[in-house]
């Protein structure tokens, strides 16, 4: 499934929390590991939103790779998950 660009409403009323898996100098690089992550942890990551964030870091725009819709728990096991597979990640109370 191809990241979406924005966070969807139904995304954050189903749960308060995010995962952040990285970030990128172009939106490709974030959405093939948005793909690598679902693929690594598709029980945890199956329901979550994944979508990329654009954000500018001095003169650069880096692309952050996130999934959102996660409760507190679900987001601690999918970074637990995906740390075990060497893939930075960040949990974010939304």
């Amino acid at each position: 499934e191809a990241a979406r660009d924005s966070v969807p409403v139904s995304a954050i009323k189903r749960g308060g929390w995010l995962i952040q898996v990285g970030a990128f100098d172009d939106e490709q690089g974030a959405k093939q590991r948005l793909e690598l992550c679902r693929s690594k942890a598709r029980a945890v990551l199956g329901e979550a939103d994944p979508f990329t964030e654009p954000v500018a870091k001095g003169d650069k725009k880096l692309y952050r790779a996130r999934f959102a819709g996660l409760d507190k728990h679900s987001a601690e096991v999918a970074c637990k998950s995906l740390k075990r597979g060497e893939i930075p990640c960040l949990a974010i109370k939304n």
